[in-house]
């Protein structure tokens, strides 16, 4: 196992129908990459309430594909007990970090692996808040990767699929939903990359040292 996914854009591949677009890029293949053995409930019910142009059904389906080949994590009494840890100073600190982001961090940091992708943005920010005042944390400097930076290394490979696949789905995501133009008929690889940067960055000040290069 290689890198972490959280049940955010576990959720959003699925519906958009993008697992593989998006997290082969961070691994050599599915089984390196890991995923809470919650992320089979919390993902499916997100699915299920979500206002989905296409069928649930459908998105449910590559959601249990997916975690079927992936290697599903149990944390550990150590990574239990960091976890609660970090929560505790977060809410000490007043910045959000939930449960299933807190336990990927503990895995990530106990088992020395390579990256965690998540779509929390709040829980991002929270991590770098964090790294100043809890010494444990150190060891995801550089190794969290948010939602656009895997859209963003995908636009270049096969554009015409990954617009189709999120514009076909407007709600799942607002920031993709606006990066990929999905009012306009035409927008090419250089748009879409100035725009995913542009939030890519914004997050990155907001998070200079958490944020992966």
């Amino acid at each position: 196992m290689e890198s972490l996914v959280d049940n955010d854009i576990l959720f959003k591949a699925a519906c958009y129908n993008t697992i593989d677009a998006l997290l082969i890029q961070v691994v050599t293949s599915t089984p390196e990459i890991g995923v809470l053995g919650a992320a089979r409930y919390v993902a499916r019910k997100a699915v299920e309430r979500a206002s989905l142009c296409g069928t649930p059904k459908e998105a449910l389906e590559r959601l249990d594909q997916f975690i079927n080949n992936a290697s599903v994590i149990e944390p550990t009494d150590d990574e239990q007990g960091l976890a609660a840890d970090l929560e505790l100073a977060a809410q000490l600190a007043g910045v959000g970090l939930d449960v299933g982001e807190s336990q990927l961090c503990a895995v990530l940091i106990v088992r020395s692996l390579n990256l965690l992708c998540t779509g929390d943005k709040r829980a991002i920010q929270a991590m770098e808040h964090l790294l100043a005042v809890e010494e444990k944390l150190r060891p995801l400097s550089g190794k969290i990767v948010c939602l656009e930076q895997l859209a963003i290394k995908a636009v270049s490979k096969d554009l015409p699929t990954l617009r189709t696949a999120i514009c076909s789905e407007p709600g799942i995501d607002k920031t993709l939903t606006i990066c990929f133009s999905c009012s306009s008929e035409e927008i090419t690889v250089k748009d879409i990359t100035f725009g995913l940067t542009s939030y890519i960055n914004d997050l990155r000040r907001k998070a200079p040292n958490i944020l992966a290069p």
